[in-house]
C-alpha cells in the first residue's frame, strides 16, 4: 500500500483514496480481493486481470492463492512499471504484466481458453470485452467483476445462457450470471 500510496501522488493508479488512506480503498483494493480468493479452488491454475491498474485484484489474490499463476493486462506504460515494481517488492512469482490493450489478446493462440479465472474491475463491459472473455476463459471457467455499489447492475450483454458465469462485485451484489457461448 505504500507503494502504491506513493506511486499514486505522480501517476493516477486508481480514484480511491489513499492519502490519508481510506476505509473504501483498503475495502475495495485488499478485502474483496481477499474475500474473492475464498472462492478459488485447486482447479484454479491460472488467472487473468483484465486492466490491471493499480495492482488490485490482481497482486492481492496471487498472494492469497500461491499456486495460482497470474497474467496482468495493462494498456499504460506507467502503471504497468508501477505493477511490475510491486510483484517485485512482493516477491511474488509466476506473475507475469503484459503491457498491451486486452482487445489484442484474442490474437494470441497460446492463449485461447486458459484462463480458469478472469478478473475484471473499472473495465467497460462491451461486445468486445464479452467476445474476449469467450476466447481467453476454458469452459467452466469463472469471471469475477470488481464493481461498486453503482457499477451492479448487469449489462444486458452479459444476461444469456452459457456455461461461465460472471461472479459480480463481492461488495455490492454477490450473483452468478452467464455469458452467451
Amino acid at each position: 500500500m505504500d507503494l502504491l500510496i506513493k506511486w499514486n501522488r505522480k501517476t493516477n493508479l486508481t480514484a480511491l483514496k489513499l492519502d490519508p488512506l481510506s476505509d473504501e480503498a483498503i475495502d475495495r483494493l485488499i478485502v474483496e480481493p481477499v474475500l474473492a480468493s475464498t472462492h478459488f479452488s485447486d482447479r484454479d491454475l491460472v488467472a487473468v486481470d483484465l486492466g490491471s491498474g493499480g495492482g488490485s485484484p490482481g497482486i492481492p489474490l496471487r498472494i492469497q492463492v500461491p499456486t495460482l499463476k497470474m497474467r496482468m493486462v495493462e494498456s499504460r506504460s506507467m502503471k504497468c512499471a508501477f505493477i511490475r515494481e510491486a510483484i517485485r517488492m512482493v516477491g511474488l512469482a509466476s506473475t507475469s504484466v503484459e503491457e498491451s490493450r486486452f482487445e489484442l489478446l484474442s490474437g494470441r493462440h497460446e492463449l485461447k481458453q486458459a484462463a480458469d479465472v478472469i478478473t475484471i474491475r473499472a473495465v467497460r463491459i462491451d461486445s468486445e470485452l464479452v467476445e474476449l472473455i469467450r476466447f481467453l476463459i476454458k469452459p467452466g471457467g469463472r469471471i469475477y467483476r470488481f464493481a461498486s455499489h453503482t457499477e451492479s447492475v448487469v449489462p444486458e450483454s452479459l444476461v444469456v445462457d452459457s456455461s461461465v458465469p460472471l461472479v459480480l462485485s463481492l461488495s455490492s451484489i454477490f450473483q452468478t450470471i452467464r455469458i452467451a457461448d
